[in-house]
């Protein structure tokens, strides 16, 4: 493992400094406590003892060698009276605790398939009505005396907003040690309703202090309800890790383990091709989606938003998808031509490039936003356009490549000009930096430097010019020694880790992968893994949603759906190579988003959950197009406004879970990825198809079969890889569809036939067929 100087590089140590009044005078407390008794587990490691001091109640835990942990898992401001030892099994152990404040429970856990992996969970059913002001955190790095004052370290990330109750850091003095805390914000559900608070904020690392820290109430518990206060995960990891490369693996090896234990909402199917066709209705008939200018039909970024130009992000986030949709349908869809043709006014001849705004249109806003300048570009987002044409380009469209071409010198000559660190504003007559950092001593758009990577690959796959491969390779270097800094905005972040594993094809050179891996390290490290189920949250789901920024205290829906896009042909492009923690959270994610995003459409929400007066626009509820911003439960949604890009959504999740193959008479549906598909008709009425599932075989999805028709044909599916495959059983159907619960990670076969005898005969005879891929049409 490394030592301490070989890390300074990419991560900052931390020790104790200005400590807050919990830590003062923490040892002399500790070392007066009276001591309980040992764990009843046996650890490899170290031991595990409770202690109780006059106000709280310890988990002591003390490493082999030295140092300790001390964990506070409940804590009365007056008085502890007693502590008794409940229910007790081969895994678990109850404490019942006496205080001033009520009645607590403490159950403690040792998660049997990861050693060093604990669990805590607290709760507290009151004496009398009270309002809970300061608590402190609940976890103390100590030496082998008990001092936390000499412990140092480092932390790589912590909780950000809303997103996930997580800490993680490395202890380096006086033992060196890595540990991954989790707080499980779905169950402080209760808490929050009755107080009134936001578990946002929440979980942090002021050394020596970690973890959570029982937010201020603002309403009081109530006597004799019991309510969760604290449910806390420590995984424990020997050594530190040597490189920001094993900070991340050593992470991503965590997550899956403690993701195991967590409650998770079950899934409901929303009908995404309806909501789709609904919503491309709207995007090219309704005058408040769009408008014309010198005769061309340009989209607004927002409802009913005409005081400031048309934007070519904008054009091209609703046109690349609805490409890709009009091929699923099989039919052409006449908005993609209407927008096809505006994105060439957006070439700036004397500038050599694509711009942002329109050229020749101006803001009619008295006070223009930081952003709202014709000659300011923010660096994201020229690439982000950039990126869209290549799109295009792959698919054949020579206009979107000539206009790639023609605006990749302006954009290689920026990277250079700022060394590939891209600033978050720069001017694009001079390239002098307008804003450089997003905030003092963050750094600009640091993951920019993946997305132009990504721009520069795909201008390599197009012409095959080496010239562009090499700056691909000069770009990514740039995201080294970010750690888990790296995510700006998390779609680009996502684009960053795909497009590192096709430079890392390209070239074999392993650091690609390994900044891939990192890449999704800190895209999943600020994913709420947690359900709001408090406020107006009751209404909604949040689980496993990716906020558009690391510090955006709301969830969007764009985003949100170019990042599920992206994670799917992650997975198409690295097959058996996707780590497990990919392979599983990517799943998860994708099947909490179908599960979802229905609630960014306005109309699937009661009307005083939805902000009357938005940022940007207006909302105008019954329009098919979704909001951009759901919030936690106590804010409204909408408050940014009614994303017309956004609209962008419904069409992404149908062309990405459903598969339509011409000639087959049904449509396959998956909540988890379908990385592989392929098919066979066999005669006008019967036919297989086998389609291979990612995810984790410990988890389930739901396979829907739907009827291209008014009836669905005699189907069934089965494992295609079991020696012995039984029909998987239907769990729900009607004459159009019958609905399948599977586990992740399968190679299924479905089968189409006009009777079960004929189905079985069809696999005999097909299985020959399948032997050569040649008489198999992929998809």
């Amino acid at each position: 493992m490394a030592k301490a100087d070989e890390l300074s590089y990419w991560q900052p140590f931390t020790k104790a400094g200005q400590t807050s009044q919990w830590v003062s005078g923490l040892k002399d407390h500790l070392n007066q406590a009276t001591q309980l008794e040992d764990s009843p587990w046996q650890f490899d490691r170290g031991s595990l003892q409770t202690c109780l001091t006059p106000s709280s109640f310890w988990i002591v835990y003390s490493f082999a060698t030295a140092g300790k942990l001390a964990i506070r898992t409940c804590f009365d401001p007056q008085t502890i009276h007693a502590v008794k030892r409940g229910k007790q099994t081969e895994t678990t152990v109850e404490y019942r605790i006496d205080g001033s404040l009520g009645a607590f429970r403490v159950m403690i856990e040792r998660c049997v398939d990861e050693p060093m992996l604990l669990r805590y969970t607290t709760s507290l059913k009151p004496n009398q009505d009270f309002i809970v002001e300061a608590f402190p955190r609940d976890v103390y790095l100590l030496n082998k005396d008990g001092d936390p004052t000499t412990t140092e370290g480092m932390v790589y990330v912590t909780q950000s907003g809303p997103t996930a109750g997580l800490t993680y850091l490395s202890v380096t003095k006086p033992i060196e040690g890595t540990l991954l805390y989790f707080q499980n914000l779905t169950a402080l559900n209760d808490y929050c309703q009755q107080t009134h608070t936001d578990p946002s904020g929440t979980v942090d690392a002021q050394w020596p202090e970690v973890g959570f820290s029982l937010p201020a109430a603002e309403q009081p518990l109530k006597a004799g309800k019991e309510v969760i206060i604290s449910d806390a995960f420590l995984y424990l990891n020997e050594g530190i890790p040597a490189n920001e490369f094993e900070a991340a693996d050593m992470f991503l090896k965590a997550i899956p383990y403690i993701y195991r234990q967590l409650p998770k909402p079950e899934p409901v199917y929303f009908d995404w091709p309806k909501a789709a066709e609904q919503t491309i209705r709207a995007l090219a008939n309704s005058p408040e989606c769009g408008r014309r200018i010198r005769n061309q039909f340009y989209l607004n970024a927002y409802v009913s938003a005409t005081q400031k130009p048309p934007e070519s992000m904008v054009q091209l986030a609703i046109l690349v998808p609805l490409w890709e949709y009009q091929e699923w349908l099989e039919k052409p869809v006449p908005l993609v031509e209407l927008l096809q043709k505006a994105i060439p006014t957006f070439f700036d001849e004397k500038k050599a490039t694509l711009t942002r705004w329109l050229p020749g249109e101006s803001f009619k806003k008295d006070e223009p936003s930081e952003e709202e300048d014709i000659n300011k570009i923010d660096s994201w987002y020229l690439l982000h356009i950039l990126m869209n044409l290549g799109r295009l380009a792959d698919k054949g469209n020579t206009e979107a490549k000539d206009l790639l071409f023609r605006s990749l010198e302006f954009v290689i000559r920026a990277a250079h000009h700022f060394g590939y660190n891209w600033p978050v504003f720069y001017d694009s007559r001079t390239l002098a930096v307008i804003k450089a950092e997003t905030s003092e001593g963050k750094g600009g758009e640091l993951d920019a430097a993946g997305l132009f990577t990504h721009v520069m690959v795909q201008a390599y796959e197009l012409s095959k010019d080496p010239r562009y491969l090499q700056e691909a390779e000069q770009s990514a270097e740039r995201l080294r020694g970010k750690g888990f800094e790296l995510l700006y905005q998390s779609n680009i972040t996502i684009m960053s880790a795909l497009t590192l594993v096709k430079l890392w094809r390209i070239t074999g050179k392993r650091l690609y992968f390994d900044l891939s891996r990192l890449s999704i390290a800190n895209v999943i490290a600020r994913m709420w893994i947690w359900e709001c189920n408090f406020g107006l949250g009751q209404f909604c789901s949040t689980f496993m949603g990716v906020a558009p920024l690391k510090d955006a205290p709301y969830l969007a829906a764009y985003e949100e759906a170019e990042i599920m896009a992206t994670m799917l042909n992650y997975l198409k492009e690295l097959g058996n190579d996707v780590i497990p923690a990919a392979r599983l959270v990517f799943a998860e994610f994708i099947k909490y988003l179908l599960h979802r995003g229905r609630y960014y459409f306005p109309s699937e929400l009661p009307a005083d959950m939805i902000c009357s007066q938005p940022r940007e626009g207006r909302m105008i509820p019954d329009l098919p197009i979704p909001v951009e911003d759901i919030s936690t439960g106590w804010k409204q949604v909408g408050a940014v406004g009614q994303e017309v890009y956004g609209g962008a959504l419904a069409y992404i999740l149908t062309t990405y879970a459903y598969k339509r193959f011409e000639g087959v008479p049904v449509i396959i549906y998956c909540n988890y990825p379908i990385y592989q598909a392929d098919y066979q008709i066999i005669d006008r009425k019967s036919g297989y198809a086998i389609f291979c599932l990612s995810g984790l075989p410990d988890y389930t999805c739901q396979v829907r079969i739907l009827a291209k028709g008014s009836k669905l044909p005699a189907i069934q599916l089965l494992d295609e890889d079991s020696d012995s495959p039984k029909p998987f059983m239907v769990t729900s159907k009607d004459k159009t569809y019958q609905e399948f619960t599977v586990p992740g990670n399968l190679r299924l076969r479905l089968e189409w036939g006009p009777t079960p005898k004929s189905l079985r005969t069809t696999r005999k005879v097909s299985e020959n067929r399948v032997q050569n891929q040649s008489s198999i049409k992929t998809k």
